[in-house]
């Protein structure tokens, strides 16, 4: 008597291919290939991507872009492909081709991306967040491998590097309610809401502290008198999904001394347990407001014995303690 196989039993490990068995060029073979399944980036979340050209030119520059698209909101999205790791050429003119093009998102597909571009790309992320679609450009690094499970192959397409909130504007026209404190709070989970409110609360009563409101979004900033070119610059960012971000790279390089920045990230470790490892924008789930206080006035002090010693090389730290001295 045969016995039919268990599902269980059917269960095979896929096996690590080369991107080249299946691809063998990049631009002879891969481009050709998404440009007609470019359903395989619905992990990026910007929904079903429609194709608008292949190969597009750069108006003045010379040279052309991949593969451009358009998300359903109309958007259009810049798409450069690249085998081996990423390097500065391919990323450098994917912005420029997104900016000639006037897209909204760019996403670089690598074998490999080396730590020093992902943590480009989540600071332009967090510019893109602060600052709204209309003028930011959201990054997307998707990293490229190949499985083969028996004589089929399956491409893996692992988004690296994107915003933590792909904001309502770019997918839609944006819910006006949220432009205001209260608004923003509606928008958030029920459980949240009043954990959230005293964290906006407690910054609208800081000294040289503001909040904008972006859709799906809160960033609260201080205005840093040493960088007029810059002015308000975000300390952290609370989100509509219950989380945040804190501005951890633009607070490292304003901190120069080595002690105070691994004091910060001592901090941070101990006020946000399970804070994500990101360089410039780690994200805090469920931020408590007793820890986002305690963290923020911890930032404010820090400036105040650089400003009384007159050491011209904390200039960024001595600006943060005249921030918050008002």
């Amino acid at each position: 008597m045969t016995t039919e196989p268990r599902p269980i039993d059917l269960i095979v490990r896929p096996e690590a291919a080369a991107v080249r068995s299946v691809w063998v060029g990049e631009a002879t073979d891969f481009t050709p290939w998404l440009k007609d399944n470019l359903d395989w980036l619905d992990v990026l979340g910007l929904g079903p991507l429609e194709l608008v050209g292949v190969e597009v030119p750069i108006p003045d520059v010379g040279r052309s872009l991949d593969i451009l698209a358009r998300t359903p909101a109309n958007t259009l999205v810049a798409i450069e492909n690249q085998f081996r790791k990423t390097d500065h050429d391919h990323l450098t003119c994917g912005l420029a081709y997104a900016v000639g093009h006037d897209a909204g998102a760019l996403v670089v597909i690598a074998e490999d991306h080396r730590r020093e571009f992902v943590a480009i790309a989540d600071y332009l992320n967090g510019a893109y967040e602060e600052l709204g679609p209309n003028k930011g450009i959201a990054v997307f690094l998707v990293k490229l491998a190949v499985e083969k499970v028996g004589g089929h192959y399956v491409p893996r397409f692992e988004v690296v590097s994107r915003p933590n909130t792909w904001l309502a504007e770019i997918q839609g026209p944006a819910n006006v309610s949220t432009q205001t404190v209260t608004g923003f709070l509606e928008s958030c989970p029920p459980e949240s809401r009043d954990r959230l409110a005293v964290i906006l609360d407690n910054w609208t009563t800081t000294p040289g502290a503001s909040i904008r409101l972006n859709p799906n979004s809160a960033s609260v900033s201080l205005d840093y008198p040493y960088s007029p070119s810059t002015g308000h610059r975000s300390l952290y960012v609370v989100y509509s999904n219950d989380t945040m971000t804190v501005n951890r790279g633009y607070l490292r390089e304003s901190v120069i001394d080595d002690t105070l920045v691994a004091e910060m990230d001592r901090r941070l470790a101990a006020s946000f347990p399970g804070i994500s490892d990101k360089p410039y924008y780690p994200t805090v789930r469920e931020p408590q407001p007793a820890a986002v206080t305690e963290f923020a006035a911890w930032v404010f002090s820090i400036g105040s014995p650089a400003a009384e010693a007159g050491d011209s090389r904390r200039e960024g730290t001595r600006g943060m303690g005249s921030a918050a001295g008002g």
